[in-house]
């Protein structure tokens, strides 16, 4: 995470649950109970659902590239996941957790799951 020192910076300046630290711990976090995710040694991209709603939208620059570097599109307040579709493999801002299938697929992927359980009725019915 190349923004990694940016978003340790705004933790320490504006985060209410950061208070350095506390019992013997380093960087200690009141929600974790322990140490902040953003100290961590490894360079995983950690989740503090405080500091993306309350923290983070201090600084816009800064959110547009940590929500890109998570490939997650915000819009109207709600985060949209970006998906590869699975027919051509374009990637694209799902509506929901369940689309597979990118505007132009889609049409035609729900044509094909018809024909194909059409085919199967067609057959146990015995009419065909």
């Amino acid at each position: 995470m190349q923004n990694k020192n940016s978003i340790k910076r705004l933790v320490k300046n504006n985060c209410a649950c950061y208070l350095g630290t506390k019992h013997g711990i380093q960087n200690y976090c009141c929600l974790q109970d322990g140490p902040c995710v953003f100290f961590a040694q490894d360079d995983s991209l950690p989740r503090c659902t405080y500091f993306e709603n309350g923290v983070l939208p201090m600084d816009g620059k800064l959110e547009r590239e940590y929500n890109y570097e998570r490939n997650v599109e915000i819009g109207f307040n709600t985060a949209k996941p970006r998906v590869n579709c699975q027919k051509c493999g374009k990637t694209f801002s799902a509506n929901s957790n369940r689309q597979k299938y990118c505007d132009k697929c889609r049409g035609r992927a729900r044509k094909e799951n018809i024909r194909i359980r059409v085919r199967k009725f067609r057959q146990k019915d015995g009419s065909m």
